[in-house]
């Protein structure tokens, strides 16, 4: 899979990270096992006016950077995606946060914890918690 490079802070849940029809497009397929280009453009419009031929572009872009995979079938195309939905939003957290703390060190970690602390002080005991289950794995 290629590098996601790109992250959005106006943008919402995945596209933050790809385009909204990339992240809708993506969203289409992890609900299904594979499907064509028709069978995902039909989902998409029930919920926003899009041609044809944008869903098949972005499609075999998505392809290109690797998130999904296109299988030929007889003349017809079946994609399907490449990655877990879970999987991709973990790769991408951990080149976020790596970028973050390659570029602005411990004011990076530390704008992290405070950000923990006020959203959710029970996440900052599950980092605790975590932080010590990992050093105990590394002795």
């Amino acid at each position: 899979m290629a590098r996601i490079t790109t992250f959005r802070l106006r943008g919402r849940r995945l596209g933050r990270l790809l385009g909204e029809l990339e992240a809708q497009v993506m969203e289409a397929l992890w609900r299904r096992e594979s499907a064509s280009i028709r069978q995902v453009w039909e989902a998409i419009k029930r919920k926003r006016p899009v041609a044809f031929n944008t869903i098949m572009t972005v499609m075999n872009r998505l392809v290109d950077k690797g998130l999904l995979r296109r299988e030929d079938r007889r003349r017809s195309y079946r994609y399907s995606p490449r990655v877990t939905r879970e999987v991709l939003l973990a790769r991408v957290s951990h080149d976020v946060i790596e970028a973050l703390i390659h570029e602005f060190g411990d004011v990076a970690v530390a704008q992290f914890v405070d950000a923990l602390q006020e959203i959710d002080p029970k996440k900052l005991a599950a980092v605790e918690r975590m932080i010590r289950e990992r050093r105990r794995e590394r002795r």
